[in-house]
């Protein structure tokens, strides 16, 4: 990986990290917002940390107790996560930081090599070797004679290495190589094999614009396959980085059709046949959980599915 690479790596990965910050930061707000809202009724908020019995030690009956429990649980785990995830942000920024110190360390290599070049020469000397006064090159070589870039100026009793010598360095180090062979690269067929399943969408959520419902069989999610997912690792480093670039990932999914999800089509498509849909997913936060507002599982139990025939 080259330095500019390693820098864009670095400068992503800081990207994604920002762009959890944020759907944190949203989450906890709308979570907040929840709990400390009046009820319908104009009565008294759940609250945050206020008890959910009445005076008489009764749970209260004018909240709904259970989603009160859920929402203050779930505000302690973003507290949390939010917290690390801003140890791993100024860890990123460590690391962003000491890359650039070691890119002004090259630059002053070079700041240090113009110096040694600008710097006065010190006087030529008789070089016995070749019978010629020679002169000092900014790196500490010889100028004006063969070989004397593999020579020292403030060392010219040292033997020079000549052509005999290189030529017996170069067979030493000659490896035997076999004959070449091209191999081509591998052709890459289209995989409608689906790898993942989209097991529900929640309301509001980026998902659910973008058209995705619960049961579609994911065959592609951007660049991500059944062959290469990694068990939907691939999915989980590819979202926060589109969510940082504001762009979208394709998606190809399967939806399994039914006769009268469409009466017009109906005629022409077999109960149970999944049809292909081409879906544009773009990641962002949003008030709910994550950046996508759905639940996606391997699909690793291919027994019901069958191909599209549309």
């Amino acid at each position: 990986m080259t330095s500019d690479e390693d820098e864009k790596a670095k400068h992503d990965a800081l990207k994604a990290l920002d762009v959890k910050r944020k759907a944190l930061e949203m989450e906890m707000a709308a979570t907040l917002d929840e709990l400390t809202a009046p009820s319908a009724d104009g009565g008294a908020p759940m609250g945050v940390d206020t008890p959910l019995t009445d005076t008489d030690g009764y749970p209260r009956a004018d909240i709904d107790i259970y989603r009160a429990r859920n929402l203050r649980h779930r505000l302690a785990v973003i507290k949390t996560d939010h917290q690390a995830l801003l140890q791993q942000v100024e860890a990123g920024l460590t690391n962003v930081s000491s890359f650039h110190r070691n890119s002004s360390s090259e630059d002053d290599t070079d700041a240090a090599e113009r110096q040694a070049r600008l710097a006065p020469k010190p006087k030529p000397k008789f070089d016995a070797a070749t019978g010629k006064w020679v002169v000092k090159n900014w790196d500490g070589s010889v100028a004006g004679v063969p070989d004397g870039e593999t020579r020292s100026f403030d060392n010219l009793t040292a033997q020079p290495i000549t052509d005999q010598i290189r030529a017996t360095l170069a067979e030493n180090l000659t490896v035997s190589q076999g004959p070449a062979v091209n191999v081509a690269p591998p052709v890459q067929e289209e995989v409608l094999a689906p790898f993942a399943v989209i097991d529900g969408v929640m309301a509001g959520s980026p998902a659910q614009s973008a058209g995705l419902h619960e049961g579609d069989l994911v065959v592609t999610f951007g660049t991500a396959h059944r062959g290469n997912h990694r068990n939907l690792k691939a999915i989980a480093e590819m979202v926060p980085l589109a969510a940082g670039d504001h762009k979208e990932i394709p998606l190809k999914v399967l939806r399994r059709t039914h006769p009268d999800d469409n009466p017009e089509d109906s005629a022409g498509v077999e109960a149970g046949v999944h049809t292909t849909i081409q879906i544009k997913l773009q990641p962002r936060p949003w008030a709910g959980r994550g950046l996508l507002g759905c639940h996606i599982k391997a699909y690793t139990d291919p027994s019901d599915y069958r191909e599209p025939s549309v």
